[in-house]
């Protein structure tokens, strides 16, 4: 039985169970900000937690979370659009004066390309977490909703209508009729399930954005991580929110040559003769530890080629990893995210998903790429407003692994009533989750595979990669 069919079986038969609380009252005030955060714990807020536990962040998204549940409440549709541009087939161009053999795909039309990624050599799958299992292969309506069609033109009937921001599952693309308002001929078979049955399709490509799983990409990286850690000692910078000191300005500027910002970041010096260059190592960036001269570390960054030369009041090794055996990678691309166990038959992919990450906007930063040290795990976060700096929501289920940046379950806002802060509990899904970037820096998850990955990981043992 090949993969592509143990995935399809195993996608007809798995089910998703949201994850719930209780309802209760946060009795924090309203105007409680990061100033009051100390006064609040104090006074047995927030649950009787600690400041310790719940570390209150700036780079979470509260206003996007409340247009994103706006966008919740669209439900996927049956129904045809409405006012679909309807386009008389087009003649097709003069063929070539040199015939050639053309592809046809299994319904007979000239086949573009076929989608069926692969574990590659060395990675095996073997599903700890099993819920809102994805395919490998798929496709993002990321304009607008779309209608699919038995056939690929305009002029077959309507199966339905997929959502605004649905996924569905790729098999291949081909061509058909050529839709002069887009520019393209170029259609995409899908497929998804109506009652337990699954379903085939085509809607035209430009409605859509492809994505994938790169688990080549994905293998490579945790290979090159795991022989810096298997052969040298390892250390990672420490500088959440700055508490190592603010690294220097950059010939003036906050960020460096390479647009590396400077808050919770390291100088990283090429040569200690001159300290007007360098670059800024992010928190939590892993690194091979090669020699020590006064109080400087000398470093190769995992991802970076020179040796570099970084202050030890930065540098973090009590329980930077001497094995790597669990890493998290996350695709900034494809906003997804596969999760891996090392054993001595390779790489266990334990579980696969969607994933959200940073946006470059106001307010918000990109998840930066790189290889990081998981440092560090919270049962929530609280975050503050984006505008007046108010307490507004948390986030559960969270691990660190930079700066304020986290993966973590869906961001939680809180109710707002009589001076007082209501939780509302727990919310499984968003309709953004794995679509494009919205969050201020982190990476959101399905709140049940956060809890997974909270239970699961071994701080000093694991790793958060993110790739492109």
């Amino acid at each position: 039985m090949n993969e592509l069919l143990v995935k399809m079986l195993i996608l007809s038969t798995l089910g998703s169970a949201p994850v719930c609380t209780s309802t209760d009252v946060i009795r924090v005030p309203v105007s409680a900000a990061s100033a009051h955060i100390q006064a609040a714990a104090s006074q047995q807020v927030v649950d009787g937690a600690d400041l310790e536990k719940y570390d209150v962040e700036e780079n979470i998204n509260a206003e996007d979370i409340s247009k994103d549940d706006k966008l919740s409440q669209v439900e996927v549709g049956e129904a045809p659009l409405e006012q679909e541009p309807e386009e008389e087939v087009s003649a097709p161009a003069e063929p070539a004066v040199e015939e050639v053999e053309i592809a046809l795909s299994g319904s007979g039309y000239p086949l573009v390309a076929k989608y069926n990624t692969n574990l590659p050599e060395g990675m095996f799958l073997n599903l700890k977490y099993d819920k809102h299992l994805p395919a490998y292969d798929y496709v993002l309506l990321h304009r607008s909703a779309g209608n699919i069609r038995q056939e690929p033109t305009t002029q077959s009937k309507i199966l339905r209508t997929a959502a605004y921001f649905e996924k569905l599952n790729i098999i291949e693309s081909v061509r058909g009729q050529y839709i002069s308002s887009y520019g393209s001929d170029i259609w995409y078979k899908v497929f998804w399930y109506k009652d337990g049955k699954m379903q085939f399709g085509y809607m035209l490509s430009s409605l859509g954005q492809r994505r994938t799983f790169q688990f080549d990409k994905m293998k490579s990286s945790m290979d090159t991580l795991k022989g810096a850690v298997d052969s040298s000692k390892m250390g990672y910078v420490s500088n959440y929110k700055n508490r190592a000191g603010r690294a220097p300005l950059y010939k003036s500027s906050t960020s460096d040559a390479f647009g590396n910002l400077r808050d919770q970041s390291a100088p990283a010096y090429y040569n200690l003769n001159n300290k007007s260059e360098f670059i800024y190592l992010g928190d939590g960036t892993l690194f091979s530890i090669l020699d020590e001269q006064g109080s400087y570390y000398k470093v190769k960054s995992v991802d970076y080629a020179k040796a570099l030369w970084v202050p030890k009041k930065y540098v973090y090794t009590k329980n930077a990893p001497s094995t790597l055996s669990q890493v998290i990678v996350v695709d900034r691309k494809n906003q997804n995210e596969a999760v891996f166990e090392w054993t001595d038959l390779g790489w266990q992919m334990i579980s696969y998903s969607f994933a959200t990450t940073g946006a470059q906007a106001k307010y918000k930063l990109e998840t930066p790429l790189g290889y990081f040290m998981a440092i560090e795990r919270k049962p929530k976060f609280l975050y503050l407003d984006d505008i007046t700096k108010e307490i507004s929501g948390y986030a559960p289920y969270a691990i660190r692994f930079t700066g304020g940046a986290y993966v973590h379950g869906v961001p939680v806002d809180y109710i707002k009533s009589g001076g007082q802060l209501i939780d509302p509990g727990h919310k499984e899904s968003i309709i953004t989750l794995g679509t494009v970037p919205r969050s201020h820096k982190c990476v959101r998850n399905f709140t049940s595979h956060a809890q997974f990955l909270y239970n699961w990981v071994k701080i000093g043992q694991a790793s958060v990669i993110v790739i492109e």
